[in-house]
């Protein structure tokens, strides 16, 4: 595992924020949009949610998900497979709280059905591209006319456990 690459997957999911959380019902994917705490130094990535929510219900039943970040204006993309597992950890519960999670979960943050979700990575993908959609085309039309492949920008997989 290169620490580089890990440094750089950290940045691109700070920039973008705001992830699609997929589990797993009765053989189905679901997603939907969660916004966590990265914590660098575990590589954890810590979600608040309501204890009786659907997704709080799927991982209690299959721990197994996935985060998909996604920004197209910058042409970066993240899917991170790992581990789910509900938690009453109070300082990371305390860590995440803010006015737009009483404002959500219409709570005190001591309410018992204040939950987090601990997301464990343990293998990520990226994909980035730092060019302009012209420079992709450029590179694209280039690759076209040279039979040679086109500079895309990155795709790296990050072993994370």
């Amino acid at each position: 595992m290169n620490n580089d690459d890990r440094e750089e997957l950290y940045e691109l999911i700070e920039d973008i924020g705001t992830a699609m959380l997929v589990t797993e019902a009765d053989g189905e994917l679901r997603s939907r949009p969660m916004s966590g705490n990265l914590y660098r130094d575990s590589g954890e990535i810590w979600f608040l949610t309501e204890s009786r929510s659907g997704k709080a219900q799927e991982i209690s039943e299959d721990r197994t998900s996935n985060l998909t970040y996604a920004c197209p204006e910058k042409e970066t993309y993240i899917s991170i497979t790992g581990t789910s597992t509900l938690s009453r950890d109070l300082d990371k519960i305390e860590d995440m709280w803010g006015p737009w999670a009483k404002a959500w979960l219409q709570c005190e943050m001591d309410d018992p059905k204040v939950a987090a979700i601990r997301f464990k990575p343990q293998i990520a993908e990226y994909w980035s591209s730092p060019s302009s959609s012209l420079v992709q085309a450029w590179e694209l039309a280039k690759a076209n006319v040279t039979d040679e492949q086109p500079d895309m920008g990155d795709n790296k997989t990050v072993l994370m456990s």
